[in-house]
């Protein structure tokens, strides 16, 4: 019996916007010996009409361009729905903050800032490609919004969440390693009753398959603990002590 085919992936479709030709055909050139499928236009005023036929994957956009310049090109990206979800690679010669901070407040994905290598551009390309592709594949209801750096946002696998801490009127999602201002309120987290979750204080959620250790620690006060990078204590509501135990499989 022969091994069932595997079908591979489609290859990336990527949108470039340079008015250097030079460099944009050995852009072109090495992205499509990199598998991908490279569409080339050297004038921000082509970049919508033929993001909207060709339909990218990915755009990789030059800041500095005579008329439309890639600021303006990022905004008519954003502001059309035929494009507004294509993540955007911005090329630029800036490394200020002030230009990445302007950037990612109009919807930007990422920098490279020239000069730069072949094999970071294509590292680049591959990790924004690699984000889009999980979005799309991940169960809507297992997706939660955070904001990451001023203004961008993000979509987090809800099995990456150690916990959802509310505090005042915010909500902060703790991954492995760090934390994100998330858009939702823990109110709402908590009716989404994604699988795995618990409120288990009236100011925490948290992912049971995380949990590395739980018990008392005095004759009034359970804790869990995560496996995050700080081993996070967790408190936990006495009325709900048994029903974590329950759903964590431990009997005392």
């Amino acid at each position: 019996m022969s091994d069932p085919v595997v079908p591979r992936p489609a290859p990336a479709k990527i949108l470039l916007v340079d008015d250097d030709l030079q460099l944009a055909r050995g852009l072109k050139t090495a992205l499509e010996l990199h598998g991908c499928l490279v569409r080339v236009v050297e004038r921000g005023s082509q970049a919508l009409e033929t993001a909207t036929q060709f339909r990218p994957d990915l755009v990789l956009l030059d800041v500095m361009m005579p008329g439309v310049d890639g600021w303006d090109v990022l905004s008519q990206l954003r502001g059309n729905p035929n494009t507004e979800t294509v993540p955007v690679i911005m090329l630029t010669a800036s490394s200020a903050d002030s230009a990445k901070l302007k950037g990612f407040s109009l919807g930007a994905d990422d920098f490279v800032t020239k000069p730069f290598s072949l094999q970071e551009l294509q590292y680049r390309v591959d990790a924004v490609l690699r984000r889009t592709r999980a979005r799309a594949n991940a169960e809507p209801e297992c997706l939660i919004p955070v904001l990451v750096g001023t203004s961008g946002h993000e979509l987090l696998q809800s099995a990456d969440v150690y916990f959802a801490e509310g505090i005042r009127n915010y909500t902060y999602v703790h991954t492995y390693d760090s934390r994100h201002l998330s858009r939702l309120s823990l109110g709402a987290l908590d009716d989404r009753h994604i699988e795995n979750f618990m409120r288990v204080h009236r100011s925490f959620i948290v992912n049971l398959t995380h949990v590395s250790g739980c018990g008392w620690v005095n004759r009034s006060a359970y804790r869990l603990r995560l496996g995050d990078l700080a081993r996070t204590p967790i408190p936990v509501s006495r009325p709900l002590v048994s029903e974590v135990q329950r759903r964590l499989g431990v009997r005392e």
